[in-house]
């Protein structure tokens, strides 16, 4: 995150970098029974990647994220009474099944130094100067005809009183040399790298994991959906040959 932010989940007060929230009320309709959000949010808040070699500030807006910590819990409020869930596990399905509370909370979190890979439109913002060297170069030429002796006493090399142009050629020449001279020993604020969601329709992935993990869980969504698609296929041809 940048210096001085800090973000923490609305739901567990937990400090972390990314995170995104649901409250859900169970409801009845008959003997069914089924959750309906009433309310939800997802942080906005630009963090800061640190690669060891560099550090970039991520706008998550818009991103799909697939974050290292979740946390599901149950309550009798809208609001959570209890900011630090005590965890349904692996039993969780079981929990949700004969748990009697009104509410359900959920919340995912990027933590803070997880390692997170990032996918997305990289820019480099900063670091280059933005002054106009011809006119910071004029406005020096203004300031040294103010004090007109010593404009000659520098530049009038035959001594005549007057600036020839060859003589004036030499005081811009000088001129631009203490302004090139000043904008290299300037101090200049460091360039900033950032990461955005793209604007040409690109992936934007934000994920707690690896890049190879990444790769294999977009390789396991991919098989789903061509066996999704192969199935789908299949049921139709049925259909189609047994009307």
């Amino acid at each position: 995150m940048p210096p001085n932010a800090e973000n923490k989940g609305p739901l567990t007060g937990m400090p972390c970098t990314w995170w995104r929230y649901k409250i859900e009320e169970r409801r009845y309709s008959g003997r069914s029974r089924s959750w309906s959000t009433i309310q939800s949010d997802t942080s906005a808040v630009p963090f800061l990647l640190d690669d060891g070699t560099g550090q970039c500030l991520v706008d998550p807006r818009g991103a799909e994220v697939f974050p290292g910590a979740s946390d599901v819990w149950y309550g009798p409020s809208e609001w959570p009474e209890m900011h630090i869930p005590n965890g349904t596990g692996i039993f969780g399905w079981l929990v949700d099944t004969f748990v009697t509370d009104k509410y359900r909370y959920t919340e995912h979190r990027l933590q803070p130094h997880e390692h997170v890979c990032a996918l997305g439109a990289f820019r480099n913002l900063g670091g280059v100067s933005v002054e106009d060297p011809d006119a910071a170069t004029a406005e020096l030429l203004r300031e040294w005809k103010q004090d007109q002796a010593a404009l000659l006493a520098r530049f009038d090399s035959n001594h005549d009183g007057t600036l020839s142009s060859a003589e004036w050629d030499e005081a811009r020449a000088a001129a631009r040399r203490q302004v090139q001279d000043g904008r290299m020993s300037e101090t200049r604020p460091p360039s900033l790298n950032v990461m955005a969601e793209p604007t040409d329709g690109r992936v934007y992935l934000l994920a707690a994991s690896d890049g190879e993990s990444l790769a294999q869980r977009f390789r396991r969504r991919a098989l789903a959906g061509i066996g999704g698609f192969v199935g789908s296929s299949a049921a139709l041809t049925w259909m189609l040959t047994h009307v």
